[in-house]
């Protein structure tokens, strides 16, 4: 089994890791004006979302006040929002816990009493000794901590992520030269050379051009391949039909084009760049959220693939520590949960990347005492809140996570073209050439009906003349 070693001293580390964090309790001022509603921290955070109070009763058998433990960390007030003086200003998750109450059908008087410098499970113990009657936050539900509380449904899904620092790595292979068009598009071009060459061979042919004539089979299908490559690069080859140049012309813009966009596209290709995470292949320091379970999980085997018993961990207490210590190497990476890894990459995550799951979580929740009368009451408010429009609401309101598009990661391959980019390219030069060949074999057919009159009226005058010359010499004969 894997074996996590906590250190709080490690060399060359940033300062903000190892300053405590000094204990800051709520006011009692604060706490006593929520108890004579003077505060209503829930109406501070809603705003008129905020309806609890309308054609409501006070729950007969509930706790009056309610006391709701807020566990406080220096990390991520997107969640939990506690000021210096140790008040509740709000976050994600009290919003949640607010709009959670409010769909109950009764009242309840809170009392917010925001508690630091404990990590959550032991916030989650004061639920036993009766200091609390309901832990709202960002509690993660494990089996470690249903020992202590029961918890309501999961208002937000969680898992397990490594954060990692990124690599940009080149994208050039051997085939990266062909890539930017399918096999099929290089089958097609292919062909669309072998068929002009056999149209420009036929004309030429018809026309009598002399290569064409006199040759043997091998010669005439070399030329029909290489004909239309050699006119083009190097000029070679004379033209005797007019419509050959046609399809010639045809086929040089049709080249032209498939060649500007074959640039383009390989431009891209050799510019392109992937941001790969750079995984370490050992690990000696890790990371983790100060008061997080994920220690536990570092170190309860769960991660016995990733991590060897000589692997230290590192408590990390805020997002700019997370940044320090993946970029000068002081950890080789970073173990947490995927709601606050995104939080992270949403404000660095140029040079970072994350990878995972590596492991599968219940979610975040509520947690109450064991065996409270309020457990189901809670769960179907959480399920009330979470298909509502407000949740999407709190979404966008407190956590600046960037969902990316589902079509296509930013830093994806480019897209090789195939032959349906260039149906209509490739149709109107087929049809061009068709048409070429029947008026090239209309103008022949034409040509020979003018030109054979002549030759009849020639080959008479020449039969003439030899019966002529033939009689005068029977004659000298005689």
């Amino acid at each position: 089994m894997s074996q996590l070693i906590v250190q709080n001293q490690l060399p060359d580390l940033p300062r903000s890791i190892h300053t405590p964090v000094e204990s800051i309790p709520a006011s009692t001022e604060w706490i006593e004006q929520q108890i004579n509603g003077t505060v209503n921290v829930c109406k501070d955070i809603l705003g008129t979302k905020w309806k609890n109070n309308i054609n409501k009763t006070l729950h007969p058998n509930v706790n009056q006040p309610y006391n709701v433990c807020v566990p406080k960390k220096t990390a991520f007030p997107e969640f939990i929002d506690v000021n210096k003086d140790g008040d509740l200003k709000g976050g994600f998750s009290i919003a949640i816990f607010c709009l959670v109450l409010q769909e109950l059908p009764f009242k309840i008087q809170l009392v917010f009493k925001p508690i630091r410098n404990e990590s959550y499970t032991e916030v989650v113990q004061k639920l036993e000794s009766k200091e609390c009657d309901v832990v709202a936050g960002d509690i993660s539900i494990t089996s470690n901590r249903t020992r202590y509380a029961d918890f309501t449904i999961a208002y937000m899904s969680s898992e397990i992520y490594m954060l990692v620092p990124a690599i940009r790595k080149w994208n050039q292979t051997l085939l990266t030269l062909v890539r930017p068009f399918t096999m099929r598009l290089w089958v097609a071009i292919i062909s669309a050379c072998v068929f002009i060459g056999v149209a420009v061979g036929y004309l030429e042919y018809r026309a009598k051009n002399p290569e064409f004539l006199n040759v043997s089979f091998f010669q005439k299908l070399f030329r029909i391949i290489w004909f239309p490559v050699s006119k083009f690069y190097f000029q070679e080859g004379r033209i005797h039909n007019r419509c050959s140049k046609v399809v010639l012309v045809v086929w040089l813009t049709t080249i032209f084009i498939v060649m500007q966009i074959f640039t383009a596209c390989l431009s891209s290709w050799l510019t392109v760049n992937q941001l790969q995470p750079k995984v370490p292949k050992k690990y000696q320091v890790v990371g983790f959220q100060v008061g997080s379970f994920v220690k536990d999980f570092v170190t309860n085997g769960h991660a016995q693939s990733y991590l060897s018993v000589d692997t230290k961990g590192l408590p990390l207490s805020s997002l700019d520590d997370y940044k320090n210590v993946l970029d000068n190497r002081t950890v080789d990476a970073i173990f947490d949960e995927l709601p606050y890894i995104d939080i992270f990459l949403a404000k660095y995550g140029d040079n970072y990347m994350k990878v995972g799951p590596l492991a599968s979580e219940a979610g975040i929740g509520f947690a109450v005492a064991r065996g409270s009368q309020l457990l189901s009451e809670l769960s179907r408010a959480v399920i009330n809140v979470t298909e509502s429009p407000d949740m999407t609401h709190m979404k966008k309101m407190y956590l600046p996570i960037q969902s990316p598009l589902p079509t296509q990661p930013v830093d994806s391959l480019p897209q090789s073209l195939d032959v349906h980019s260039f149906y209509i390219l490739f149709i109107f030069m087929g049809l061009a050439t068709i048409i070429a060949i029947i008026c090239s074999e209309i103008l022949l057919m034409r040509s020979t009906a003018q030109i054979s009159p002549d030759i009849s009226r020639n080959m008479m005058s020449a039969f003439q003349t030899i019966y002529a010359n033939s009689k005068e010499i029977a004659e000298i004969g005689h």
